[in-house]
């Protein structure tokens, strides 16, 4: 079995639980505070591809109970926003959690292990970026700095252990079940949905000349279980991406497709911040084949007035429950 940190309801642990599950592999996921299920779990909760289990992630305790009642084999690792009792309380939550985690992979003997990371990595970066790319060892967020911690150990733990560990850096994911509503995305679409205007308090890149790579929370899911199953990879870091920009513009429109009414103006001109390059995906095409399965605009060959299934799911779907849990 796999084990997803942050499976339960966590907006990319959920839908990498699912993605495991559709690939043909039983979960365990963990859950910390929050006791709700998204939806689209049940059925494999039901028919017992899924198992839920209490545990913090930055308890080793915690989760070498589960190893105890379960055959773990891997190991994915979605969780964030951990605390602990510390100065710097985050700093210390993910020194815990590396911690954890690093144990129970050597005395599970697990075949591999991946953490999320996230392309906020190349803010800056000008053109266009691979994984090989140089990094600001300076980060204007705390979290960019505690994910590049986390690379750092992986790539260490890796190497001292001989055990596979990945580390995946995600870009710009949007769908139903984003619970946080970071991005200008999920609140344009939860905006037309409720019939209301879209609250564009604090939305990085959410400019009307801005654009941003965007990729559906389920062709993410996919391509995370993808690393995480395959028989070998030739990279410690991978970028999991569309490969291509978004123009905020574009995503107006295609919310204004299926809800012809909604209205927006968004702030003139660009997000007064570094930009983000147009990552590159070829570590990720060449060693599981991956490719972006949906859009967020019409569907190649569509015909006028229909939608692309990414449009469908997302308006028709919106988030109901599934909120992104700090140590679940």
């Amino acid at each position: 079995m796999i084990l997803v940190v942050g499976g339960l309801n966590g907006f990319i642990g959920s839908n990498t639980t699912e993605a495991l599950v559709d690939q043909g592999y039983d979960c365990v996921v963990t859950r910390h505070e929050s006791t709700e299920i998204p939806r689209f779990l049940q059925k494999q909760i039901d028919d017992h591809r899924v198992v839920i289990e209490p545990a913090d992630a930055t308890s080793t305790e915690d989760l070498r109970k589960i190893g105890e009642k379960h055959g773990i084999d891997g190991i994915v690792n979605v969780g964030g926003g951990f605390k602990a009792n510390s100065p710097v309380p985050g700093l210390q939550g993910y020194f815990d959690m590396l911690t954890a985690t690093f144990q129970v992979a050597v005395e599970w003997k697990v075949k591999r292990v991946t953490f999320s990371s996230t392309g906020g990595m190349y803010l800056g970066v000008q053109g266009q970026a691979d994984e090989e790319h140089p990094l600001l060892l300076q980060s204007p967020f705390p979290i960019l700095a505690y994910q590049k911690i986390v690379e750092v150990a992986a790539g260490e733990f890796a190497k001292k252990t001989g055990i596979s560990t990945i580390c995946v850096r995600l870009m710009g994911m949007y769908g139903p079940f984003d619970g946080a509503q970071l991005g200008l995305a999920p609140r344009l679409v939860h905006a037309a949905v409720g019939g209301r205007a879209p609250n564009l308090e604090n939305v990085f890149f959410g400019n009307a000349d801005d654009a941003i790579d965007l990729c559906y929370i389920k062709d993410m899911a996919r391509a995370v279980a993808l690393l995480q199953t395959a028989e070998e990879l030739q990279y410690d870091v991978y970028n999991i991406a569309s490969g291509k920009p978004t123009p905020n513009k574009e995503l107006v429109e295609a919310v204004k497709r299926v809800v012809p009414d909604f209205t927006v103006d968004l702030p003139r001109g660009h997000f007064p911040f570094p930009p983000l390059p147009l990552v590159e995906t070829k570590r990720l095409q060449s060693d599981t084949g991956f490719s972006p399965r949906f859009d967020t605009t019409m569907s190649t060959g569509s015909k006028p007035g229909t939608r692309s299934r990414a449009e469908y799911l997302w308006v028709r779907y919106p988030f109901q429950g599934g909120s992104s849990s700090a140590r679940s």
